[in-house]
């Protein structure tokens, strides 16, 4: 299984393979769910209104049997101290291993756009959530036929503290939002002061495989992994720089050279911390292993790339300090 790809912000590709599910199939698991279109009958009954990506909904006060329908969500429930009901199946090896054991043990409701509205009904969700990529846009009204139902918006305004915060918000939990902030408030002041002189003077390119034939992908700035590295200070090489914010530009593998002025390539990987989507056949290419960044070892992978959370982004933060560490 490959990471997959959730456009329309490019720089937001994802974990999922978008699997097309037919309209027969939608039918029949409707006909399912239509049985219990209120969801869980013990929900709480106190309700309160929370903005989301569809507008102002309502939910339970305190829920207590939700369901993630997104990597991203699902990552920031946990990180909340909330253990949903039924998870997307994300695939194992692109789940962060801190949250690798709680995700296994929670039923799967979904693999990309093959949404089993059915196995959600059947676990009687009080509220359901997730972010509005569009395959799960286009679910919408199915789901929220079964519970109430709250993405979180995906746009080219959106960044990674966008899951989190409106996670937090789905589920009432914003003491528990405050506390991962200032975690990752202070990994970044930390960092960022222990490593000043050389954030001031090395160069990065953020890269990761792409799902073009033959291609790999270069993020900008404004990425994930960028938001990160311009949080501690750092300074970006002219391969991300040329990339227009909130995009990525996909070259060929023969054209390594796009990174020849980069001190640091930080790239995608499996939870294990193997090369991810194929990403290693451009790192056996003789050309990249000519790039100053290659032959000085400085290629730093990171599984938190694509942060679903605060603590996935702590996880950044942590990758980074460590190779300016063994770099110093």
């Amino acid at each position: 299984m490959t990471r997959p790809v959730d456009r329309p912000r490019a720089s937001r590709i994802r974990r999922r393979i978008l699997a097309v599910t037919t309209g027969a199939a939608i039918a029949a698991l409707l006909a399912a769910c239509a049985a219990s279109p209120s969801g869980a009958e013990d929900a709480t009954a106190a309700t309160r209104t929370v903005a989301t990506a569809m507008g102002k909904v309502a939910v339970p006060e305190h829920p207590l049997r939700v369901v993630s329908v997104h990597s991203w969500t699902t990552e920031s429930l946990f990180d909340l101290g909330v253990t949903p009901v039924g998870v997307e199946d994300s695939g194992a090896q692109y789940v962060p291993s801190r949250y690798l054991a709680r995700w296994k043990a929670v039923p799967k409701v979904t693999s990309g756009a093959d949404i089993d509205f059915e196995k959600i009904a059947s676990l009687k969700p009080d509220l359901i959530v997730g972010a509005d990529v569009p395959y799960l846009h286009k679910a919408y009204a199915k789901l929220e036929a079964i519970a109430p139902t709250v993405f979180a918006p995906f746009t080219d305004a959106t960044t990674w503290q966008t899951y989190p915060t409106y996670t937090a918000s789905f589920v009432n939990r914003a003491p528990e939002l405050k506390s991962l902030k200032a975690k990752y408030d202070s990994a970044i002041a930390s960092v960022r002061d222990e490593y000043a002189d050389q954030l001031s003077t090395l160069k990065w390119d953020i890269i990761q495989g792409g799902f073009d034939n033959g291609n790999y992908w270069i993020y900008s700035t404004t990425s994930d992994v960028g938001n990160v590295l311009t949080k501690l200070g750092a300074h970006f090489a002219r391969a991300t720089t040329d990339v227009k914010p909130g995009g990525t530009n996909s070259v060929s593998y023969e054209q390594a050279d796009l990174l020849s002025d980069a001190d640091n390539i930080i790239y995608y990987t499996n939870n294990d911390g193997s090369p991810a989507n194929n990403i290693d056949k451009l790192f056996a290419l003789p050309t990249f292993t000519k790039l100053p960044g290659a032959q000085k070892g400085h290629l730093i992978g990171t599984a938190d790339f694509l942060p679903g959370s605060y603590s996935d982004a702590i996880g950044i933060v942590d990758t980074i300090g460590d190779a300016l560490k063994a770099e110093h």
